[in-house]
């Protein structure tokens, strides 16, 4: 099972990968357990959205449930389909650093 760890890198593979779930666009496999999250038709920050399309739609999520929890759909779209960057790569990298893992693209 994934173990959160603030001062090592966690031992469980994380993979991101496409989705084979109808709707979704990405997935999160962290051993035992994944989650699914994007649209397989809506269009992101990394597709080229603009900045205002990105707070629009921060603005609209931020208070959702699992805003925060690792283990929610919400938290990866909010880091990487809408992260800093117009890059998933980039945003990946960036996620890792902040959750002081390593996360595998099998895209």
């Amino acid at each position: 099972m994934y173990k959160s760890d603030n001062n090592k890198k966690s031992k469980e593979p994380i993979i991101l990968k496409k989705s084979n779930r109808k709707g979704k666009r990405f997935e999160i496999d962290m051993g035992e357990m994944s989650h699914h999250f994007g649209s397989d038709v809506g269009k992101t920050y990394i597709d080229n959205r603009t900045d205002k399309e990105k707070d629009a739609w921060i603005k609209r999520h931020k208070d959702d449930k699992n805003w925060n929890n690792k283990h929610s759909g919400i938290y990866y779209s909010r880091h990487l389909l809408w992260g800093k960057h117009k890059d998933l790569k980039k945003n990946v990298k960036e996620l890792e650093k902040k959750d002081k893992v390593k996360i595998t693209i099998d895209i």
